[in-house]
């Protein structure tokens, strides 16, 4: 009988995490900012950020989602302290949606400290499964949260940079940012009157 009970929690566990992850996409906040890069919009929710996208054409808010500056208002400004090369390290939770094998590969890209680089067989042996280079590259392509998952910093075993969604400039702007090159976003000029 115990283990009925153990099984009936644990379906009803899994149950309500269901039911949260369906409820968590009713009540979806977003802001966007302009950047050299772009118009970056940001997708949260109470959970941590979800989304991050960059001049994504027919990328659009939904309905439901809606534009709330006050909540998302520690998410814009720690991108734009990164943006401005004053942040290294995201304090922010972050909840992006995949495989739990994606998520491994994510953390460990998160991981990878300011300014530094890695590549596709490092994360693979940082993961434990040295035979994932190819599977990392494709949890790179579909990384939800790019800059904030530094998906920037890997490269590949020649130490080049590939495959990364918003293309090599990007690329080479945001490790020229790391590397305190560049800013990529500039502060707001107050007029005197």
């Amino acid at each position: 009988m115990l283990y009925v009970i153990n099984l009936l929690s644990v379906n009803l566990g899994l149950a309500m995490l269901l039911i949260t992850n369906a409820f968590s996409e009713l009540w979806m906040y977003y802001d966007c900012i302009e950047t050299e890069l772009g118009s970056i919009m940001l997708l949260a929710d109470h959970q941590g950020l979800r989304r991050l996208t960059v001049n994504s054409p027919g990328y659009y808010p939904d309905e439901s989602w809606q534009h709330n500056p006050s909540f998302m208002r520690p998410f814009i400004r720690q991108l734009k302290e990164y943006l401005l090369g004053s942040r290294k390290r995201f304090t922010f939770p972050l909840a992006p949606q995949g495989t739990m094998f994606q998520q491994q590969i994510w953390h460990a890209i998160a991981d990878i400290p300011f300014g530094e680089t890695s590549s596709y067989e490092q994360i693979a042996l940082d993961i434990g499964n040295s035979a994932a280079s190819q599977a990392i590259g494709m949890a790179k392509n579909v990384n939800p949260i790019p800059i904030i998952i530094p998906c920037h910093r890997v490269l590949n075993s020649n130490q080049n940079l590939c495959g990364y969604r918003y293309g090599a400039e990007m690329v080479e702007l945001l490790l020229a940012l790391e590397s305190g090159n560049v800013i990529i976003i500039k502060e707001p000029q107050h007029q005197i009157a």
